[in-house]
């Protein structure tokens, strides 16, 4: 049997389903377990642009969608005065022409889908707080998810395609595509999420943050819908493998 190789949380890969193995640090490794992180324990490392920037409500020519930070970076507009910025620079109400996109296939992808093209004009609404979506799979398991992960959920609901971030409670929502790149394709299907199933949005509600150390360093969420914030020594201090 191949023995899957283990790493600090430093050096493990963002948005894949990390095992807990051992934390070198007894102190550490109490708090953790009084939250419900102990060895054998499923978490995913978040990609650091979703650490260092919120999620965001735009208006583009075809209605609202909810984009998660690191979508937000990669979208450049230019302001009536000229100016250049990232989506996640703009402050609310701030409006400008689509004129880049500096991702790969997959943010293009995402982009054409949610009805916003290069030319057209984009107004950020808000930026959101962090918030989790409690969610049925085919009416069989429960999962919690973050907002800019529920955002790459694309489907039908009453006949009409929207976001996942738009569904209605207790509804069913019936999955077309999920957006962004393969990282993001994966993890989702680790949660069952994937073309053709059923989900049903269960409840919104704030999300549940604790920090270890500095907030810009490192991130994970649990499938409890926990974030957990950890500095440079803590996630040096963790090992994990990668959950196959």
């Amino acid at each position: 049997m191949k023995e899957h190789r283990m790493m600090t949380l430093d050096e493990a890969s963002a948005g894949v389903r990390l095992r807990l193995i051992k934390v070198v640090d007894r102190r550490l490794a109490d708090s953790l377990q009084r939250m419900g992180l102990s060895q054998g324990s499923t978490l995913v490392k978040v990609e650091k642009d979703e650490i260092l920037r919120q999620s965001v409500r735009v208006r583009g020519s075809q209605g609202d969608v909810v984009l998660g930070g690191g979508m937000s970076a990669k979208i450049m507009v230019q302001r009536a005065d000229g100016t250049k910025a990232s989506v996640a620079q703009l402050e609310p109400n701030d409006e400008g022409q689509i004129v880049a996109l500096t991702g790969g296939p997959g943010l293009r992808d995402t982009v054409e889908t949610l009805g916003l093209v290069i030319g057209d004009s984009i107004r950020l609404l808000r930026k959101l707080p962090p918030m989790e979506y409690l969610i049925a799979v085919d009416r069989k398991t429960h999962a919690s998810i973050q907002e800019g992960v529920a955002a790459k959920i694309w489907g039908v609901m009453h006949g009409q395609t929207l976001q996942f971030t738009s569904a209605n409670v207790g509804e069913e929502f019936k999955v077309l595509k999920t957006l962004g790149g393969e990282r993001v394709k994966k993890y989702l299907s680790s949660f069952g999420v994937s073309p053709g199933v059923t989900l049903v949005l269960e409840g919104i509600e704030q999300g549940k943050t604790i920090s270890y150390g500095p907030k810009k360093h490192l991130a994970i969420d649990t499938l409890e819908g926990l974030r957990v914030y950890f500095g440079p020594m803590e996630a040096s201090l963790i090992f994990v493998d990668i959950v196959q």
